[in-house]
């Protein structure tokens, strides 16, 4: 029998803002924190890279086996963007997303979701 993933995946993409900027420079509690939130809904973390960029800012992804989930910080405007996408289905993600928020504690967020469909199938 071959292996078929789901062909409904989730996308969701979050801007935090109000985050103070030394959390946001805190290179080593935002890369736990992003492994902490993968291991609430069970995501297999594949490899992780990350940069800390001059003057300021940070960028991190894992690869995870069911796909990604990366973050960017913007200390000059106290922001982050935080994206997931996964394979396993419509609904993933959203614990994820809520477990890094209240690590965060942003005072606004703008969030969106988008259910991605992959086989004409379904569609």
């Amino acid at each position: 029998m071959t292996y078929k993933s789901n062909s409904v995946g989730n996308e969701i993409t979050c801007i935090m803002y109000g985050i103070k900027d030394a959390v946001l420079n805190d290179a080593e509690k935002l890369e736990l924190l992003l492994i902490e939130a993968a291991a609430v809904e069970n995501f297999n973390i594949l490899d992780r890279k990350s940069h800390i960029f001059n003057p300021h800012g940070y960028s991190a992804i894992l690869l995870i086996q069911e796909s990604h989930i990366a973050i960017h910080t913007y200390p000059e405007y106290n922001s982050l963007v935080f994206n997931l996408y996964s394979c396993r289905g419509p609904e993933d993600g959203k614990k994820t997303l809520e477990y890094f928020k209240n690590a965060l504690q942003p005072s606004k967020i703008e969030s969106r979701q988008n259910k991605i469909v992959v086989s004409q199938a379904v569609a």
